[in-house]
């Protein structure tokens, strides 16, 4: 069979007892019966077998009548059918086409049809595109598309020529699953379709496939003095049929796949945001704005925890490469001969376990990004084989001879001190300046003022709507606290806190005691804190507070001082 996705053995067909039976030779695509699958079936009249994309019908026409309801085959001006004659036992070989000039217009109609259903992806205009194609196919006075509504029913999509309201025929179709061909339309309602021996009507009717069930049906009228409907008519509207259902599923998919794609990206938005006012994370926005639409190396350089990672993004993001891959690599999770084979990829063999070629990162991050986080960590020799990427070359897999070139924007980040590193001849210095064309500093929480209090406000937003309860806002104590504390951890430390205290707090608020923050007051080793006395003051009031439980009365008393004095040391 013409066919890419048939085996060379597919399917074996045999006649004995009387019966004709389908075999599946354990064909790597299977085959189907009616849209079912079978390995071993026994064929009846009006079968419809699929093998690949072609559809085979059986016809029992030994005794010279067809079926009353027929299924017809997908390009049927390539497929042949068969007779088998009881008499001789042989199979004749028959064309199905009635005539070289019906199958070349039928073709060119069905190819203009196939064109127009690939371009649009309004579902009007793609029935408007089947009408048409019926109407030059068929040479119908009326033809309409129903399709099946949310509450079962049949609801037209589309319809040309003569008002035709009634769908008998239709819905029969869709009952029935089967396409019809019928005399006299006043007969479709019948408990079976009327078919003259010469196989000719004045309506016809054919289902439209769906995932699971028919999706609605096609219906044709002609005028009787315009003489009936042939057989061929029919095998065309069933084509029609098959393509529009198959071209509506493949909307309804991707919509689906828009629709899904934007919320992920409206959540992947949400957690990627840079956010704060203060003007040190200001100036990193600045500069990411400025780096991103540019293909240069960056180089991020801060604290654990401060959203190196996130800048990362941000800026492919914004960079040419957007539609490209995003990688990441963490260069201190690996060891250092796991490194290269994760970044570099590996044939098999290449050492104990390499059962399988590997591809690396590089190769994965092809026409788009890489970032190399803790790029401190790297072993010198594969710093050797990074830098010859950066400045250009190819490279190999472990163990392979193949070489392999990529474009890639390489994005690096550390929070060890590199320049240190260089003169402890633990980081290469050409690899130091080739990663450092530009440097972006992303400053620790402790630095961003009132960023932190915009942070805590955005985790409690995010962490009650993911588990839906716990305290909805601050209050002020945990305000006061979470800007007094020193967030040694960043914003890590911070997302973490918030989440506990979503988990744990049972008030409207978040209190401060819900945060689990390490107090600092409390004697715990490391003697007093190097910080002026205003800071002293105000976590000593906060220490008295937390120890209150918040009543600011009792905490009024044991300082000694007024409630006006206390709301202006802590606002001071």
């Amino acid at each position: 069979m013409d066919d890419d996705r048939s085996s060379r053995m597919h399917a074996r067909v045999t006649y004995r007892s009387d019966r004709w039976y389908l075999e599946d030779c354990d064909s790597l695509n299977g085959t189907q019966v009616n849209s079912q699958p079978a390995q071993q079936t026994v064929l009846e009249a009006g079968d419809l077998i699929r093998i690949g994309d072609r559809l085979i019908l059986y016809v029992d026409d030994a005794a010279g009548q067809g079926p009353t309801d027929v299924q017809t085959s997908l390009f049927r001006a390539t497929t042949h059918g068969g007779k088998h004659l009881a008499d001789t036992g042989s199979l004749i070989e028959e064309s199905v086409s009635e005539s070289i000039s019906r199958v070349v217009r039928d073709s060119a109609v069905l190819c203009r049809l196939a064109n127009l259903l690939h371009q649009h992806t309004d579902s009007e205009v793609l029935i408007k595109s089947a009408i048409d194609a019926l109407v030059d196919g068929v040479d119908a006075d009326a033809v309409s598309i129903w399709l099946v509504a949310a509450d079962g029913r049949l609801r037209c999509a589309g319809r040309w020529g003569q008002d035709h309201d009634e769908h008998l025929l239709a819905s029969l179709a869709v009952e029935k699953d089967k396409a019809i061909l019928v005399e006299d339309p006043s007969d479709s309602g019948n408990s079976s379709v009327v078919d003259s021996p010469a196989h000719v009507g004045t309506a016809l009717g054919a289902p439209i496939p769906g995932p699971k069930s028919c999706r609605g049906a096609i219906e044709c009228h002609r005028l009787t003095q315009r003489g009936p409907f042939s057989r061929s008519d029919l095998d065309f509207a069933v084509v029609v049929a098959h393509q529009t259902g198959l071209t509506l599923e493949n909307l309804e998919h991707r919509e689906r796949l828009e629709l899904a794609n934007a919320e992920l990206h409206r959540r992947l938005a949400a957690q990627t945001r840079l956010i704060g006012s203060s003007p040190a994370m200001q100036t990193v926005l600045d500069q990411i704005a400025r780096v991103g639409p540019a293909s240069s190396t960056v180089l991020i350089l801060g604290d654990s925890g401060t959203g190196k990672e996130l800048v990362a993004r941000s800026i492919h993001d914004l960079s040419r490469n957007i539609a490209g891959p995003y990688v990441t690599v963490n260069c201190a999770a690996f060891s250092e001969s796991l490194l290269e084979s994760e970044l570099f990829g590996h044939e098999v063999g290449a050492f104990t376990g390499a059962d399988r070629r590997h591809i690396g990162q590089f190769e994965r991050a092809h026409r788009g990004t890489i970032f190399l986080d803790e790029v401190g960590e790297m072993s010198m020799a594969c710093q050797a084989k990074v830098l010859r990427v950066l400045e250009g070359h190819p490279f190999e897999r472990l163990g392979g001879d193949d070489t392999i070139n990529v474009d890639v924007r390489v994005i690096a980040a550390t929070h060890r001190d590199l320049p240190e590193l260089i003169a402890q001849r633990q980081f290469r210095e050409d690899l130091y300046y080739r990663l450092r064309v530009i440097d972006i500093h992303t400053p620790s929480l402790r630095d961003r003022g009132d960023d932190v209090i915009e942070l805590a406000s955005l985790f409690v937003e995010v962490f009650r709507k993911q588990m839906g309860r716990g305290p909805s806002r601050l209050s002020k104590e945990a305000i006061e606290a979470i800007r007094n504390y020193n967030w040694p951890g960043n914003v890590r430390e911070l997302k973490n806190a918030v989440e506990r205290a979503i988990v744990m707090g049972q008030d409207e608020e978040v209190q401060v005691n819900d945060l689990g923050l390490p107090n600092q007051l409390e004697g715990d080793g490391t003697g007093p804190q190097l910080t002026s006395l205003k800071d002293a003051e105000r976590r000593h009031i906060q220490y008295v507070l937390k120890r209150c439980k918040g009543n600011k009365s009792q905490a009024c008393r044991i300082l000694e001082i007024g409630r006006a004095t206390l709301y202006s040391k802590l606002n001071g």
